[in-house]
C-alpha cells in the first residue's frame, strides 16, 4: 500500500495514529463520526466496522466518496480505466444523502456463520441463501442482500471492488451497497482456504422504527 493512501486510512483512527489526510480533511469530522455507526459494537473487528463506514460514506455523499477515496485507490492499486470503474463514477456522482447502514446482531452473526464455513471449506458463493437468511425475512427485515469479496482483509479493498464490480454484469454488489431499501448490515471478515480472506456482508432492510439505536 502506498503512502498517501495508508496515510489516509490510518487518519480514520486518530487515537491510534494521530495524523492529517489533505484528502480526509475534505470530510466533515462530525459528519464521519455520524457515519460511523458501528464504532461502539463489540461484535465487529476494527477492520470490519470500515467496512461500514466506508460503505456509509459512500452512500451519504457519492461525489466527494468518488473524488477522495475512490480516486486515491485507484492512483495507488493503479487500476485501469475499465468500463465498471467509468460507470461506477457516474453512479456515485447521483448518490447523496442515503440512510446509514446500522449494524445489527442477526445479519452479524449470519456472516459470521457463512464467512468461517466457507473459509474453512474453501466454497465460494451465495450456497443456502436461503436457509440462512430465510428466519430473518419479514420479521424483522422486509428484503436482504448480501455481498461476499475475496483475497483481501483490509476494509478499503473490499468495499471498493465491490462497488467496482469488475466482470459482475449487474453490479449486484455495487446495487447493494448503494440501494436506498438497506439500512441495516453485518460484516465477517475471515480466513478463507483457497483465497486467504473472504468477507461477507448481510444487507437488511427493516422499518426505520425498528432499527437499533446509533449514539450520534
Amino acid at each position: 500500500m502506498h503512502s498517501c493512501l495508508l496515510t489516509l486510512l490510518l487518519a480514520l483512527n486518530p487515537v491510534t495514529h494521530p495524523v492529517q489526510s489533505p484528502v480526509l480533511d475534505r470530510w466533515d469530522a462530525e459528519t464521519v463520526r455520524m457515519l460511523n455507526t458501528a464504532r461502539e459494537v463489540g461484535y465487529m473487528s476494527e477492520e470490519e466496522k470500515k467496512v461500514v463506514l466506508f460503505m456509509n460514506m459512500a452512500r451519504h455523499d457519492g461525489p466527494l466518496f468518488s473524488d477522495t477515496f475512490l480516486e486515491l485507490f485507484v492512483k495507488d492499486k493503479q487500476l485501469e480505466n475499465s468500463s465498471e470503474l467509468r460507470s461506477l463514477h457516474r453512479h456515485l456522482k447521483k448518490v447523496t444523502g442515503l440512510t446509514p447502514l446500522v449494524p445489527e446482531e442477526d445479519l452479524t452473526a449470519v456472516a459470521q456463520g457463512h464467512a468461517a464455513s466457507s473459509g474453512q471449506s474453501g466454497h465460494v458463493g451465495h450456497q443456502d441463501f436461503n436457509k440462512r437468511y430465510g428466519p430473518l425475512m419479514g420479521n424483522p427485515y422486509r428484503q436482504v442482500g448480501e455481498n461476499i469479496s475475496y483475497g483481501f482483509d483490509q476494509a478499503i479493498d473490499n468495499v471498493i471492488r465491490l462497488l467496482i464490480d469488475e466482470g459482475v454484469k449487474d453490479l449486484g454488489h455495487r446495487k447493494n451497497i448503494l440501494t436506498e431499501g438497506f439500512n441495516s448490515v453485518g460484516v465477517a471478515i475471515r480466513p478463507h482456504k483457497r483465497y486467504r480472506f473472504n468477507c461477507v456482508t448481510a444487507f437488511g432492510g427493516r422499518d426505520r422504527s425498528q432499527l437499533n439505536e446509533v449514539p450520534y
